[in-house]
């Protein structure tokens, strides 16, 4: 061949090898595309995906967005009613603080004041002693005194009665002296005089010493409504005087002889009350852990002053009492653990005893 179309022929030959060279870069590059392409297209896919979760996760946060939002619009105003309440506990503090101080001062004032009366109490006390000392003093002078004006009174009262009843024995046995030779009958009414003296005399020595004196109980169970008839029996009854008792029995624990004597002075006193003329009713009440007795009589009754004075001793409005019956038999009630009293209309003396002492 000629040189001219070898070297044709060796630059076709060049060419081609250089196509062949950019086949093969292309086709490289191709695929390197291809690959490029699914990548990008893998990428877009998870950038879609990314942002598809992203705008989800988005939308939640703007909810979890609102709901802080209104916990912390809660919070502020949580934050702001705490502040006022902290105001006014700061304001009741300094309120408190202050009454704090006023109360420090009003309790030593107190303390002080107290001080004072712990010392005007000492004063008092020993005052009270000295005046309890004193009214000692002079209510053992009084109860002496009266003491002495009762005794003085009643042996004034005693020097009297007891004159008349030893005048007439006197001029009884005078009058015997100057009769030696006396009829039975004047005998037997002189006799009546000098007993009837004697027993009056008896009978003033009797009250004195009943009411100077307190003897032991002696306590047995007895019948009232016994006890009753017996007093009746121990008194004399006029015959335009009826003693009505209510037939009620009730036993009580007594010393017989002294409520004996009570119920036949008061009986007597009835009698006595109503000029011996009128009735005498005597009732009987029981209750569970006592009994009354009611004497009732027909009499005009006691004024307002006497009803006052009526168990005093040595009181009596009798020109030949002695003042002591009603006195001793309060007395007689009193140690048994009962009471008597007496009202008007009609005139009723009430004595109440336990059943039991």
């Amino acid at each position: 061949m000629q040189p001219s179309a070898e070297k044709k022929v060796s630059s076709l030959e060049g060419k081609i090898t250089d196509f062949e060279d950019f086949s093969e870069f292309a086709d490289k590059a191709f695929a390197d595309l291809n690959k490029a392409k699914l990548e990008l297209e893998e990428k877009a896919n998870q950038i879609k995906e990314l942002a598809s979760k992203s705008s989800e996760q988005f939308g939640g946060a703007i909810k979890v967005n609102s709901d802080l939002k209104d916990k912390v619009n809660f919070l502020h105003e949580l934050i702001s009613s705490l502040n006022e309440k902290n105001n006014e506990l700061e304001k009741t503090n300094k309120q408190l603080q202050y009454q704090k101080v006023e109360t420090e001062k009003l309790s030593q004032d107190l303390r002080n004041n107290l001080e004072k009366v712990v010392l005007k109490e000492k004063e008092l006390e020993l005052q009270r002693d000295y005046l309890a000392r004193q009214v000692d003093e002079k209510t053992n002078e009084l109860l002496k005194s009266e003491k002495l004006a009762i005794i003085g009174e009643l042996s004034s009262r005693m020097a009297h009665d007891l004159r008349n009843p030893l005048s007439t024995i006197k001029n009884v046995i005078e009058i015997m002296e100057t009769k030696p030779r006396l009829k039975i009958e004047e005998k037997l009414q002189y006799y009546g005089k000098l007993r009837r003296a004697m027993n009056r005399m008896s009978h003033q020595v009797d009250d004195v010493l009943d009411f100077v004196r307190t003897t032991e109980l002696k306590l047995q169970s007895y019948s009232i409504l016994d006890l009753i008839n017996s007093s009746k029996d121990n008194i004399t009854i006029p015959n335009d005087v009826r003693v009505n008792i209510e037939q009620i029995d009730v036993r009580v624990n007594c010393d017989y002889r002294k409520i004996e004597a009570v119920f036949s002075n008061l009986m007597l006193n009835s009698i006595q009350a109503m000029q011996n003329i009128g009735e005498v009713n005597i009732r009987i009440i029981e209750n569970p852990g006592d009994v009354l007795i009611a004497f009732e009589d027909s009499g005009p009754g006691v004024t307002s002053d006497m009803i006052n004075e009526i168990f005093d001793p040595l009181f009596t409005t009798k020109q030949l009492g002695t003042g002591l019956g009603l006195s001793i038999c309060k007395n007689i009630i009193e140690q048994h653990g009962g009471s008597i009293t007496v009202k008007n209309n009609p005139t009723t003396f009430l004595v109440k005893l336990p059943k039991n002492i």
